[in-house]
């Protein structure tokens, strides 16, 4: 009798018991119930799908499939032989609503479906390098989604950064001084489409290839750069410190000592966007190249200290060009070509390209007080004037 009784416990335990039982009733509900306890996904992040336990004749397998809110097609996330088993934990990256089915299967594959969602509440904001080490990760996660931000603490950030195709908010919390985007020597630092990106030193930018140009930056599509830094970066071809295309906007940057084949600060092609409140200083043989396809609004803007020209705009009638320092203006269209009279040039990095209290660039920007400094004066030309002037 006891001999009976292990062989029956021991045929029960095997995974290849043959599960034949009386079936659950065909009206009776399969219910499918979903449960989780996240309150901000960051990577992953469980959820439990459980289902009632009924019976079928023959019973095979159960199958958990799962598709997103923005998927078409369901996905197999896992395949249950046991007929025990009544929950699954499944493992989610983003944060949306998902759609799960379970399905009781019979050896012949016919298939009862059990259907539930549940929807994963937002994260508006990852941390770096809290929640991801790098910019990169954090901008690529499906987490990330236009709208979001990401939050960078001080630090070096090396290698290339593609923010492509996201319109997302990428911001240091203490600026360029502290907040580095350095790329290898063989790559360019970023290349950006969409969203912005402010408040970073961005240095090191060095693209291979004879027709590369935009050494520190390549931004096109409607990207936004303001409050950075872009110095110290080398184009084979032109825009040593940025190629601007597309409806692009730049406000309150400085780029200086960066290095193109001519135009070492930053080529606008075919470009239509916003340069307002930048400063363009010291960079290798020209500083700013506009083209005939362009029809930017460039205003506010320092341009100095380079040895063959300042600002070219090629017979461009679509720009608008005032209220600017370059050394070719002739004092047309409140342009200056006065001495800028920079703080203290060649010391401290991009701070250095302030404007002394003497500066005839001081309260020489645009008069509209929409473009007003902080203290309510009328607009200081450069990267340091203006209401986001740093």
């Amino acid at each position: 009798m006891k001999k009976s009784l292990f062989l029956s416990a021991l045929i029960f335990l095997s995974c290849e018991w043959p599960f034949e039982t009386t079936s659950t009733d065909e009206d009776s509900l399969f219910n499918v119930s979903i449960s989780h306890e996240i309150t901000r996904i960051v990577d992953s992040a469980a959820v439990e799908i459980s289902w009632s336990g009924i019976t079928i004749e023959d019973f095979s397998h159960f199958i958990i499939e799962r598709k997103s809110a923005t998927e078409i097609e369901w996905k197999k996330r896992t395949v249950i032989s046991n007929p025990a088993i009544t929950f699954y934990t499944d493992m989610v990256n983003d944060d949306t609503t998902f759609y799960y089915r379970v399905g009781i299967s019979d050896i012949n594959e016919n298939i009862r479906w059990g259907k539930d969602s549940t929807t994963i509440p937002l994260t508006k904001a990852l941390f770096v390098p809290d929640d991801y080490d790098n910019i990169q990760s954090a901008y690529s996660t499906p987490i990330t989604d236009d709208g979001d931000s990401i939050i960078v603490s001080p630090g070096e950030y090396t290698g290339s950064l593609g923010l492509l195709g996201k319109n997302v908010v990428v911001k240091s919390t203490h600026g360029f001084t502290e907040t580095f985007i350095i790329a290898d020597n063989y790559s360019r630092c970023v290349n950006i489409n969409k969203g912005v990106l402010q408040g970073f030193l961005i240095t090191g930018g060095a693209p291979t290839g004879n027709t590369a140009s935009g050494g520190g930056v390549y931004a096109s599509g409607s990207a936004i750069l303001k409050n950075n830094c872009i110095s110290n970066n080398i184009a084979p071809r032109q825009g040593g410190g940025a190629y601007i295309t597309g409806n692009v906007s730049l406000y309150n940057n400085v780029f200086h000592s960066n290095t193109g084949a001519l135009i070492g600060g930053i080529l606008i092609s075919n470009g239509s966007g916003n340069i307002i409140n930048n400063t363009f200083a010291d960079n290798d043989f020209a500083g700013v190249a506009i083209d005939n396809q362009s029809s930017v609004i460039f205003i506010n803007n320092v341009i100095a200290n380079h040895f063959y020209f300042d600002l070219l705009v090629e017979n461009s009638t679509q720009s608008t060009i005032a209220y600017n320092r370059f050394k070719e203006s002739n004092n047309q269209n409140d342009n200056i070509s006065n001495d800028p009279l920079f703080v203290s040039p060649g010391l401290i990095p991009c701070l250095d390209y302030r404007l002394s209290d003497f500066s005839p660039c001081i309260d020489a920007g645009h008069p509209d007080i929409k473009y007003n400094d902080l203290d309510g004066s009328r607009n200081d030309m450069g990267a340091f004037g203006g209401l986001e002037g740093l």
